[in-house]
């Protein structure tokens, strides 16, 4: 039997059509979008589908070749590709291609199952671009996850918003990823380094405490590093410090808060780490460029 899909959008479950043959059942939760599952030969860009899984344990996925052209993403847990007759550790950070007659194989390890982005295309303008890139014949490792996996989570919000330029969106949103990728490519030694493990131990740790930490001395002590460090390697790796990490996901959970009916800013506050209104107010609206007040009004407005 086929599987429906559900889309999480805004908020609400969007079911969406039958499952391609295609799309892999050894997922343990997904998100999925469908643009346009049967291009012409003569498109030159064309964003298929795309989404996110959730690999189950024994996911495994082995073909000698493919409808589509595809570019995929780990963002969390381990495993291996073997592609062009090459095996490679699949990290946190790595993205890798194949194209529609590359033979290929995606196994996720049992230990840590991973989470893996995707999207299909088609289409000679957006082959053309992943030849001038590091990505055509073997998989590259980015030094920035983070805009990595916004990226892709912009292209899957789009993809399930139905508007009437979604598709060219797409399109862009792609070849912003196929560059960006490039641009933020590392080698693979520097991929697996020591600098590089403890700097995600240390982003992972502020995404799962974020909500109680207040300042990057406890990250640091928490990682076993000083904070003269920490701060290296988010120069390094991330496009911010790890105060304003820390403080947009402090912001981004808050301004999700405010949303809620009845809801008192000095609570959201609280809740946010702050004991000070004004304080929490003042940090707001730096990185929202509007105060609490009128972010509630505007919301409730609209």
């Amino acid at each position: 039997m086929d599987i429906i899909d559900f889309i999480n959008s805004g908020g609400r479950l969007r079911k969406m059509q039958k499952s391609p043959s295609f799309i892999s059942k050894q997922v343990s939760s997904r998100e999925y979008y469908y643009l346009n599952l049967t291009p012409q030969k003569n498109d030159r860009e064309t964003v298929v589908c795309g989404g996110r899984e959730q690999c189950a344990p024994d996911y495994r996925v082995e073909r000698s070749r493919f409808k589509f052209c595809s570019l995929e993403f780990v963002s969390a847990g381990k495993g291996i590709l073997t592609l062009h007759k090459k095996t490679w550790p699949l990290r946190p950070g790595a993205i890798y291609f194949y194209g529609s007659h590359t033979p290929h194989c995606i196994e996720t390890d049992s230990s840590a199952p991973m989470i893996k982005h995707f999207v299909d295309f088609s289409g000679s303008g957006l082959t053309a671009l992943v030849k001038r890139t590091g990505l055509y014949k073997t998989p590259i490792y980015t030094t920035n996850i983070l805009r990595v996996r916004t990226l892709f989570n912009m292209l899957l919000k789009t993809g399930v918003t139905e508007s009437r330029h979604r598709d060219e969106l797409c399109v862009l949103l792609l070849k912003q990823l196929l560059l960006y990728a490039d641009e933020t490519a590392m080698p693979q030694q520097e991929a697996f380094s020591q600098a590089r493990q403890t700097f995600q131990q240390c982003r992972l740790y502020i995404e799962q405490n974020f909500q109680t930490l207040t300042g990057i001395e406890q990250i640091a002590t928490a990682c076993h590093i000083d904070k003269a460090y920490l701060c290296r390697l988010f120069k390094r790796y991330a496009d911010e410090t790890p105060l304003q990490f820390l403080t947009r996901l402090k912001m981004n959970r808050a301004a999700a808060l405010l949303l809620r009916p009845e809801v008192l800013i000095k609570q959201v506050a609280e809740k946010s780490g702050y004991s000070d209104p004004c304080h929490f107010s003042r940090v707001f609206k730096r990185i929202y460029d509007i105060p609490p007040e009128t972010f509630i009004q505007t919301a409730r407005r609209t």
